[in-house]
């Protein structure tokens, strides 16, 4: 619509309005919108100042904490709480871990002695030399009777293998069982337990005796993953991977665990790195090893170091001991950005930073507002006066605007429908109306003597009459529909049955002229219906169809059930549809660009008065369309049984 058309009656009143009421508004607007913007100025200041009095709080709280733990790694049983956390104590050449079981290895060169191989050469010449088996065995069996530990869990190694080697595999899983109750034993590669439960258990594996063997690999797999043994990175690998191998469902080896060790890896390789004369090292350190944050803190000489290795859990139990106000976000990050604790802060906002390079801590401390707008709404009561009138305003402004709009919008709408309608009425009736004069004038003035034309010309005006009593009839049902005073009367019929008499009398008036109307009626159902109106809305619908089929001349009526519900469609190929008119389309007085542009004559009333009829009935209409592809209108009735109820009445 054009902007002479709005400015005109009753769209001036839209204009004077908005005169009115945007003039004051909008000097009330600037000028407190420069107050606000102060009292937001002086808020953010104020905001910023408790965020760097919080960042310094939480700075001595942390250092404090930290200096605490770093006096206590030296006390035995004194780990904070926490289930990755781990205290190690170095001395040259060993390492000692508190718990064990939170290691999967130990750093290279603290773990276990390696075992002798010296006294089995003789044992080893006769068994891959000689290949003489029992001579070895009987060497091997000597010297597993040695009082050295060592000696004797190298035997019984050796003596398994011959064993084995010689089929026997009896004997074999003996010597096995022996040597696995010598322990931590150096033998070949890892402590005599573990290397004899292995071989047992593959062993068994050979034998053919699979559950045993793994029950077996399983409860070791359990005890190596447990840190039972110490033993070095590359060793816990062979042995993990190997056992994983050869079970269907492994699991995982601890992420926990294995940061930890890695963590301690690191601790040692400081210690590694300090000289006979240097002074106590201490020191404190943040690391990121596999996606997840590790505390290193050590403190001591070359000759003893402790250290701590805390991961996530052990950091979060101690962050849980700051006391920072709840409104408050704090965030720690170590050297390479990494978010150790808390979450990212909110961008943009006050933010108050840290460094670690100024305090001395691990990480960046960064603390915001968890809602920055919230803080400054805490504002003074002037601040919220303003914002309440600048609201109250703009409310006043919009909604005042917003109502003479739609009303102004509305009356136009209304007005220009119901111009269209009475044009449309006037067409309608002005056609049916025109042949009648134009026949009967025929008739009048004996033009017609032949009585078969006679005959022809009455059935003619026979046919308008139908045509306009069904135009008045529609649009008294209409009108009765719109104020509830039309009764349905229903009963059971079939509306397969009504849909073919429709169509029969819909060809026999000769509407359907140049058209095939199809129809596919062949399975018989029961509905509950009101024949006379539900035989309009089919009417309705075919003789869309036909005015909106353009080149296509087939127009196909089906009835189907679907479920326990009964389906008439009315289906054609000609203009279609748009999607955004599929819902409008069945309001009164409306219809679709499609049918405007084509200049296809209507009133705007047939789709509404089919959509009340079935509304009716307790069904619903449904449309399926695409614009240049035809549509297809169905209406869903509840279908009912053989046993359905006789007539009744409903408003």
């Amino acid at each position: 619509m054009s902007l002479r058309e709005w400015l005109r009656r009753p769209g001036h009143l839209l204009v004077a309005f908005l005169i009115v009421t945007l003039l004051p508004a909008c000097v009330l607007g600037v000028l407190g919108w420069q107050l606000y913007q102060q009292d937001v100025a002086l808020e953010s200041r104020y905001l910023q100042d408790r965020l760097e009095h919080a960042a310094d709080r939480v700075v001595a709280a942390l250092d404090a904490q930290l200096g605490r733990l770093q006096d206590a790694v030296a006390v035995p049983n004194g780990l904070p709480p926490g289930d990755d956390v781990v205290r190690v104590a170095f001395g040259p050449g060993a390492v000692d871990a508190e718990p064990r079981d939170r290691l999967l290895y130990y750093p290279p060169g603290a773990s276990s002695p390696s075992a002798p191989t010296q006294p089995f050469l003789r044992g080893e010449a006769l068994e891959f030399g000689r290949r003489d088996a029992d001579a070895a065995v009987a060497v091997f069996r000597q010297l597993a009777a040695s009082r050295d530990v060592t000696i004797r869990a190298g035997a019984l190694l050796r003596l398994a293998r011959t064993l084995r080697n010689a089929g026997r595999q009896d004997e074999a899983l003996a010597a096995y069982e022996q040597l696995a109750l010598l322990g931590a034993a150096p033998v070949g590669a890892g402590p005599a337990a573990l290397v004899a439960r292995r071989a047992h258990s593959e062993l068994l594996l050979a034998l053919g005796r699979k559950h045993e063997a793994d029950v077996e690999t399983t409860a070791l797999l359990a005890d190596l993953r447990g840190g039972r043994w110490k033993l070095d990175r590359s060793t816990f690998e062979f042995h993990a991977q190997g056992l994983s191998a050869r079970l269907e469902h492994p699991g995982a080896n601890s992420a926990d665990a294995l940061a930890l060790s890695l963590a301690v890896t690191k601790l040692w390789e400081r210690y590694r790195g300090l000289g006979a004369g240097d002074a106590v090292s201490q020191g404190r350190e943040s690391v990121w090893i596999d996606d997840r944050p590790v505390l290193l803190v050590w403190k001591g000489t070359a000759a003893a170091m402790n250290g701590l290795a805390a991961g996530r859990g052990c950091l979060a139990l101690l962050w849980r001991t700051l006391s920072t106000p709840v409104e408050i976000a704090l965030t720690l990050a170590d050297s390479e950005g990494h978010v150790v604790l808390g979450v990212p802060p909110p961008r943009p906002g006050p933010l108050a930073v840290r460094p670690a390079a100024d305090t001395g801590l691990p990480w960046t401390i960064k603390v915001a507002a968890v809602d920055p707008a919230s803080e400054s709404g805490r504002a003074s009561t002037r601040r919220f006066l303003l914002l309440a009138g600048l609201a109250a305003v703009s409310l006043l402004v919009a909604g005042g605007g917003t109502l003479v709009w739609r009303a102004t919008a509305r009356e136009l709408a209304v007005a220009r429908l119901q111009s269209d309608f009475v044009s449309a009425v006037s067409h309608e009736f002005r056609t049916p109306l025109t042949s009648l004069r134009h026949l009967t004038e025929l008739l009048e003035d004996g033009v017609v003597t032949n009585e078969d034309a006679r005959r022809e010309y009455y059935a003619l005006l026979s046919q308008e009459t139908r045509r306009l009593h069904r135009l008045v009839e529609a649009l008294l049902n209409f009108a009765r529909m719109e104020t509830g005073r039309y009764h349905f009367r229903l009963e059971r019929a079939d509306p397969g049955r009504l849909a073919l008499d429709v169509v029969e009398e819909f060809t026999r008036e000769s509407l359907a002229d140049g058209f095939s109307v199809e129809t596919d009626t062949a399975e018989r159902l029961a509905c509950l219906i009101d024949r006379e109106s539900l035989a309009l809305a089919i009417w309705n619908l075919i003789e869309n169809a036909v005015k909106y089929s353009g080149q296509c001349r087939t127009i196909r009526v089906a009835v189907e059930r679907r479920g326990s519900l009964a389906a008439i469609s009315v289906r054609d190929g000609g203009l279609g549809v748009s999607p955004r008119e599929q819902k409008a389309i069945f309001e009164k007085f409306v219809r679709g660009e499609s049918a405007r542009a084509s200049g296809t004559k209507g009133t705007g009333l047939g789709l509404a008065l089919v959509q009340r009829i079935v509304t009716g009935h307790g069904g619903a209409i449904d449309v399926e369309s695409r614009p240049g592809r035809g549509s297809t209108f169905t209406i869903v009735l509840p279908a009912i049984d053989g046993q359905g109820s006789g007539m009744r009445d409903q408003a």
